[in-house]
C-alpha cells in the first residue's frame, strides 16, 4: 500500500504542475473576436444565453433540441466568418476553442465522430447479443466479468456520442471519465482472465487500479488534470493491458490454439490505427479529421477482440468437463 500512496501523490503531483489548454489560435484572430462582440450584443441578453425578441439567429429544431445557446451560436457563426475569410486570404485552417471547425448536421457538433460512435456502439452490442445468448452469467464467474466489461464499453461509447454531439463542460466529463473505464476494463479483464487463480494478486492489483481511476476521476472533475495528460493515462493502460493479452495470445498459440490469432489481429489493429488518435490535421470535408478517422477505424475491432472471448470460454468450459 505505501508503493500505491507514493504513486497516487506523484500522479497528483505532475497533474497539478499541467498547465490547462491555452485558447486557440482562431480565439485570438480580430476578426473572430469583432464578429463574436457584435454578434452577442446583437442578438443575446446580458448572460448571452437567451436570444433577444429581435435577433437575426435562426435557430433549425436541432438545434433546440440540444440546447445551443445564443452565445454558442454566434461562436457557431463568427468561426464559420473567420474560416472563409482566412481560406479567402490564403491562410490555413486554425482552432477555435480547442477544436477543428466542423459544420453542423442537425445539430451535431462533431457529425463524423457521432457516427463513428455509434458503429462502435453497435458493434460492442452485436457481439455482446451473441455473449449473453452462449453464455448466461450464473454459468461460471468469468462470464461475469465479460458481461461487465461489454456493458462498460457500450455505456463508453454512448457518451462519446453525446459528447460529440454536444460539447459541454459535464459531456466532456462524462467522455473522459467512460473513455477511461473501457481502456481500464481491457486491463482489468487481462489481469482477471490470466491471474484468477491468484486472488491476492488479483485483489491487489485490483484495488490498485480502482483508486487510481477514483484519483483521476476527482482530478478530472476538478479540472486538473488536461486532455494531454487524460491522453497519456489512456495510452499507457491501453498499452499495459494490449501487451498482457499479446502475451496471453502468444501463450495460446504456442500450445496450439487457433482462436489466439483472433487476439493477435486485435492488438495489431489496435497499434496500427492508435496513430490517429495521437496525430492532428484538419478535418476533411469538414467533417473527418484524425479522431473522427480513429473512432471509423476502431468499429470492426470489437468483432475480432468479442469472438476471442467467446471461443475462449467455450475452451475453459471444454476443459472444466473433461476434468469432472
Amino acid at each position: 500500500m505505501g508503493s500505491l500512496k507514493i504513486t497516487l501523490v506523484t500522479v497528483f503531483i505532475l497533474s497539478c504542475k499541467l498547465s490547462q489548454l491555452s485558447a486557440s489560435e482562431g480565439d485570438r484572430l480580430y476578426i473572430y473576436k469583432d464578429c463574436l462582440k457584435r454578434c452577442i450584443s446583437r442578438n443575446c441578453d446580458e448572460n448571452g444565453l437567451l436570444f433577444r425578441q429581435n435577433t437575426t439567429i435562426q435557430q433549425d429544431f436541432w438545434c433546440r433540441l440540444f440546447s445551443w445557446r445564443c452565445i454558442d451560436e454566434c461562436k457557431y457563426h463568427c468561426m464559420w466568418s473567420a474560416v472563409k475569410k482566412l481560406e479567402n486570404a490564403g491562410r490555413q485552417v486554425v482552432k477555435f476553442h480547442g477544436k477543428w471547425p466542423f459544420k453542423r448536421i442537425m445539430g451535431m457538433q462533431e457529425p463524423a465522430s457521432v457516427f463513428a460512435s455509434l458503429l462502435n456502439l453497435l458493434a460492442n452490442a452485436y457481439m455482446y447479443s451473441k455473449l449473453r445468448t452462449e453464455f448466461s452469467i450464473k454459468s461460471r464467474p468469468m462470464v461475469l466479468l465479460w458481461h461487465l466489461f461489454a456493458l462498460v464499453c457500450m455505456n463508453a461509447w454512448v457518451w462519446s456520442m453525446v459528447f460529440h454531439t454536444r460539447d459541454t463542460p459535464f459531456t466532456e466529463f462524462m467522455d473522459y471519465t467512460c473513455a477511461l473505464s473501457m481502456v481500464m476494463g481491457l486491463y482489468v479483464a487481462a489481469v482477471v482472465r490470466i491471474l484468477h487463480s491468484q486472488k491476492k494478486i488479483v485483489a491487489t492489483l485490483l484495488t490498485g487500479s480502482l483508486l487510481y481511476f477514483a484519483t483521476h476521476v476527482r482530478l478530472l472533475a476538478t479540472g486538473v488534470v488536461d486532455y494531454d495528460y487524460n491522453m497519456t493515462v489512456n495510452v499507457i493502460f491501453g498499452a499495459v493491458g494490449s501487451f498482457i493479452w499479446l502475451v496471453y495470445a502468444g501463450y495460446l498459440s504456442a500450445r496450439g490454439s487457433r482462436y489466439s490469432s483472433r487476439m493477435l489481429w486485435f492488438v495489431t489493429c489496435s497499434a496500427v490505427v492508435l496513430p490517429l488518435e495521437l496525430l492532428d490535421f484538419p478535418p476533411v470535408r469538414r467533417a473527418w479529421d484524425a479522431h473522427a478517422v480513429w473512432h471509423l477505424s476502431t468499429a470492426p475491432l470489437p468483432l475480432l477482440f468479442y469472438q476471442f472471448v467467446i471461443e475462449d470460454l467455450r475452451y475453459t468450459q471444454s476443459r472444466q468437463d473433461k476434468l469432472l
